[in-house]
């Protein structure tokens, strides 16, 4: 089992310094022209190990401080002690096209050399001896895509709603044994099969509703999508399937610097879905993965269960209580207290049992915001169905 490392204790212990401030919230000042952060990346998770490595995020607000930002670029390169290497470019042009469009963008190269695998279902079973040398590497296996997608949002009239249309190109292979040691549970599946490897091409379209007041850490108002997304053999891919998703997050200002958050989400996908995809959770945003890990159910390790089916209930409590200069800019500090539940079917949700067989996870975190669009995040969160506590070190948040 995992458990909690001595550094991150320390990471935690120097980024709770500071005292809490009972003042009413300060007004934040609009930034304009150009921001510039840089910054090591280097973080710990609990899945992927320490991560090591650059990021830029680049930040145009143009000359009357548009918001939450005319577009930003992010580069980044990544590499962690578990075997992720990627190296990405991430784009998103809220207010940059005419006529309301909003684009985002994404390119990149990811290899996880030894991606979490648990088996297909809700209830998988982990047996820790099984991890014992030379089969160290046995819940893994490895994963490399490269990866093009695109999306365009336009505004739907006057209400607070968006159409999107988008799609995607990724080529990927696997390996069945990382670091050829030992066996792993899909080679053990698999038997003399040869690991699955292919092209997914695909096309989607959605709607956005979003009433929200920021998008960056928002006090209150609802932000919901419900997604289509068609993977088709008549567009290039090695397989045909659909998936369909549905989200709904709400904010609620319980005081001027509580707010009470939730996200529930709920995807199908029907078809032939491939291994390597089965785990991906689409959103109007960024592409997530679950269930288990540092967007889905906290306290479990990264992608604990996976099926065809999926539901995710996140409630969250956050306490933005102290707000200061840093670097010649408006930061401050928010701290929360969360409670995560889910669970995945193998092939169809059914309606009688989404309150049944649950896994969840618990925990609290803080994130130290610079400027309105950064925030670096801790997370701790625990699970009754997992022994230690899992940390994850990165950017934003999880809804």
């Amino acid at each position: 089992m995992r458990t909690l490392s001595r550094r991150s204790l320390i990471v935690m212990s120097l980024t709770f310094i500071g005292a809490p401030s009972s003042r009413a919230q300060a007004p934040e000042r609009r930034p304009h022209g150009w921001e510039f952060v840089g910054l090591p990346a280097l973080n710990f998770d609990s899945d992927e190990g320490v991560g090591y490595g650059a990021l830029l995020e680049i930040y145009n607000y143009g000359s009357i401080g548009v918001q939450p930002y005319r577009y930003t670029i992010q580069p980044t390169v990544f590499l962690t002690t578990k075997g992720r290497r990627d190296v990405v470019v991430f784009f998103d042009a809220p207010s940059l096209l005419p006529f309301g469009l909003r684009l985002d963008a994404f390119v990149g190269r990811e290899e996880q050399i030894a991606t979490p695998y648990y088996g297909i279902g809700n209830e998988t079973r982990f047996e820790e001896a099984l991890e014992n040398p030379p089969d160290a590497y046995f819940y893994r296996y490895g994963r490399t895509r490269v990866r093009v997608l695109a999306n365009v949002q336009h505004k739907f009239t006057n209400l607070p709603a968006r159409v999107l249309f988008g799609g995607g190109f990724a080529r990927v292979k696997t390996d069945a044994t990382p670091f050829d040691s030992g066996t792993t549970l899909l080679a053990t599946q698999l038997g003399a099969t040869m690991a699955p490897r292919g092209t997914l091409a695909y096309v989607r379209t959605g709607l956005v509703w979003d009433t929200r007041n920021r998008e960056i850490a928002p006090s209150h108002g609802t932000y919901g999508d419900i997604l289509l997304q068609r993977v088709d053999e008549a567009l290039g891919s090695s397989s045909s399937y659909t998936r369909v998703t549905g989200a709904v997050r709400k904010y609620w200002p319980l005081t001027s610097r509580l707010v009470f958050a939730q996200r529930l989400l709920a995807q199908q996908t029907s078809g032939d879905v491939p291994l390597y995809d089965l785990a991906t959770i689409q959103t109007s945003y960024k592409q997530q993965e679950g269930l288990g890990g540092t967007n889905t159910v906290r306290g479990l390790p990264k992608n604990r269960f996976v099926g065809k089916g999926i539901e995710v209930l996140n409630t969250e409590l956050r306490w933005r209580f102290r707000d200061f200069r840093l670097l010649r800019k408006d930061a401050y500090l928010t701290l929360s207290g969360f409670y995560d539940v889910g669970r995945v079917w193998t092939e169809s949700i059914r309606l009688t049992e989404i309150a049944s067989d649950l896994h969840d996870g618990y925990g609290g975190g803080i994130r130290l915001g610079l400027g309105p669009s950064f925030a670096v995040a801790v997370d701790a969160g625990r699970s009754s169905e997992w022994n230690g506590t899992q940390i994850y070190i990165g950017l934003g948040y999880p809804f």
